[in-house]
């Protein structure tokens, strides 16, 4: 059959196969098959092996399933190395397999024995060597880290596998009452075959029951400034103290004016012992004073109670408790300020005025000014109360309603002015020897505010000044003739020697100097004191005396002196007249007392020598 029949064959089966009407199934077989050798090309079969090959290869895995395969790997892996370390024991050594455990009460009185157990189990399956225990807690009431106390180490050794080691300790506790301090465990080891140094820690709360003292602060909440102010501290002892000396500190406020307190201080103005403290003889400290400040300032008072240190007895070392105490300063409900010169000289008049003034929101009636005077140069003589009353038995002036019309009410807002005048007593009536000259003003207002019905609450206030008196520092000069011309004779050199004498008042004088100019016809020739610093300056021709510091009361039979030589060359234009030795003397220096500047001008000098044994009538004047 040729090419084309074989064709024409197979188109026709095509159209019987999609035929919708099938007519293959009726057809009768027009004959039999036989087998019919064809020769085909061996290229075509291999092309074919190949193109099914080809689609037989699998294809490459993803990395998902990658990534999937492994991890079972490592499952199974990792399975395995558990159970071989769960049969045949792990060495290796974890903190977390070793329990710290403190054993006892949770609660103590501050300053008393605290007996404590510590348990170190070793749950590992290899020992701990060279282990030991380090207990550490706060030394007293303080947070400060630092401040801690440190035990001795406990050398515990080898702890094998299993095995609990119990040691037991006592420690002291501080503290505030109902505050929680911690006691600190730290467990040193060396796991076994092993150089390196592990710590594990654990920290035991404790709270204290009670102090070992309490504080209390009595003081009033508010207070006005500059005005008196006064608390109490009561130390009361709840336990047993340490040995050591125990004290008490008040810290106080900045603007805090100390002036006394009962009993003493221990030291300074702010330790107290506590040495007399027990059970049943408790301590109190009365301490008076005054707060300078704003108007709503809050001031702070701090109380500390333990051992003060060995190196400074100001300072409390180990704290047992603290207490703090805030006041708040407040305007006056009514205010009387004084208004004086605070520094002032021997024998003036000092003016004293006292504004007052109502800042409550509501009338005050029978307003009463008193000012009371006092001190040791005050002259009770002197006194000029100026419309008021001045009660010189009781050495004070009052002011009311009947002597000043305006304080018989007083509205909101309302202010005034009274005024005195007083003098000291001049230095010269002043007997025997004194020191911190002043006189003292203390000044009181009070009135009535009307409150329910006819009732009144009394409302005060007071203030003080205290006028300081500076010393009366001098100094005289004197002359004597030395040597050469004598009366002084014109173009002859005449020595003299100088003296300075000085004088002092009352009050301690510092950094005090004295100096005078020498006149063109004088020379200065040198210093006769060994003791006292005295030098020449040559451009400004001055003499000056570096007295440094002056006691009080200088004078007399505790006097002190500079001596020096100058020599005088008058001209024969001065025949006839008295030469000027010496210009006028200037001191000065610092009052201790009053932190003042003294000083003083103080006359010249001539030839005309009072007090000079040789000196004669007439030896003043220049001859030719």
């Amino acid at each position: 059959m040729s090419e084309n029949e074989y064709e024409s064959k197979i188109e026709g089966l095509k159209r019987h196969l999609y035929d919708p009407v099938d007519t293959v199934s009726h057809r009768t077989h027009e004959g039999k098959l036989h087998q019919v050798n064809h020769n085909v090309e061996q290229e075509w079969r291999n092309e074919e092996i190949n193109n099914a090959l080809n689609t037989m290869k699998k294809p490459k895995p993803s990395f998902f399933k990658k990534f999937f395969i492994a991890s079972i790997i490592f499952f199974i892996g990792a399975l395995g190395y558990a159970l071989y370390m769960f049969y045949n024991g792990d060495s290796s050594v974890s903190s977390d397999k070793i329990d710290i455990t403190v054993i006892g009460n949770a609660f103590t009185k501050g300053g008393e024995d605290l007996p404590l157990q510590v348990e170190v189990t070793n749950n590992n399956k290899a020992s701990l060597e060279l282990s030991n225990l380090l207990i550490s807690y706060p030394s007293g009431a303080s947070d400060n880290p630092a401040d801690v106390v440190r035990l001795p180490r406990i050398n515990i050794g080898t702890i094998k596998p299993g095995e609990t080691v119990t040691k037991n300790i006592k420690v002291v506790l501080y503290g505030d009452e109902r505050s929680d301090r911690n006691v600190k465990v730290s467990f040193d080891y060396h796991p076994e075959g092993s150089n390196a140094i592990f710590t594990k820690e654990k920290d035991y709360s404790v709270n204290i029951s009670s102090a070992p003292l309490t504080l209390t602060v009595d003081a009033p909440d508010t207070v006005t400034s500059d005005q008196p102010i006064s608390f109490t501290v009561k130390a009361t002892l709840n336990t047993a103290l340490p040995s050591g000396d125990a004290v008490m500190q008040l810290s106080y406020p900045n603007n805090f004016i100390y002036e006394s307190a009962i009993p003493a201080p221990s030291f300074g103005n702010s330790m107290w012992s506590l040495s007399d403290l027990s059970l049943t003889n408790p301590i109190s400290v009365i301490v008076k004073g005054r707060i300078v400040g704003e108007d709503k300032e809050q001031q702070v008072f701090h109380v500390y109670a333990g051992t003060a240190k060995q190196s400074d007895k100001s300072t409390v070392d180990v704290v047992y408790n603290s207490v703090l105490h805030s006041v708040v300063i407040t305007k006056p409900f009514i205010e009387a300020n004084i208004l004086v010169d605070e520094t002032s000289e021997l024998g003036d008049t000092i003016n004293v005025r006292i504004s007052w003034a109502n800042n409550l929101p509501n009338r005050i009636t029978d307003g009463e000014i008193i000012a009371n005077v006092s001190g040791n140069v005050f002259d009770r003589m002197s006194v000029d109360a100026s419309e008021g009353f001045f009660d010189s038995l009781n050495n004070r002036i009052v002011w009311d309603k009947n002597s000043n019309s305006d304080l018989a009410n007083i509205e909101p807002g309302a202010k005034g002015e009274v005024s005195f005048n007083v003098k000291s007593l001049p230095a010269k009536d002043i007997k025997g020897t004194l020191s911190d000259p002043q006189i003292a003003i203390d000044v009181s207002i009070r009135g009535k505010e009307p409150s329910l019905g006819s009732t009144y609450s009394e409302v005060n206030n007071f203030s003080k000044k205290i006028v300081k008196f500076l010393s009366d520092l001098q100094i005289s000069s004197s002359a004597v003739y030395k040597e050469g011309a004598f009366p002084p004779k014109a173009e002859k050199e005449t020595k003299y020697n100088v003296t300075w004498s000085l004088m002092n008042g009352t009050n301690a004088i510092s950094g005090a100097t004295a100096r005078a100019i020498l006149p063109i016809y004088v020379k200065w020739v040198g210093s006769l004191s060994s003791r006292e610093n005295i030098s020449y300056n040559d451009s400004t021709r001055e003499v000056i005396w570096n007295i440094g510091s002056v006691k009080a009361n200088t004078g007399g039979i505790n006097t002190r002196e500079a001596m020096f030589t100058i020599s005088l060359t008058p001209s024969l234009s001065q025949v006839g007249s008295t030469p000027q030795l010496m210009k006028e003397v200037y001191i000065s220096g610092t009052d201790a007392f009053t932190g003042g500047t003294v000083s003083g001008k103080y006359m010249s000098i001539n030839t005309l020598l009072f007090g000079d044994p040789n000196f004669k009538n007439g030896y003043e004047r220049v001859i030719q």
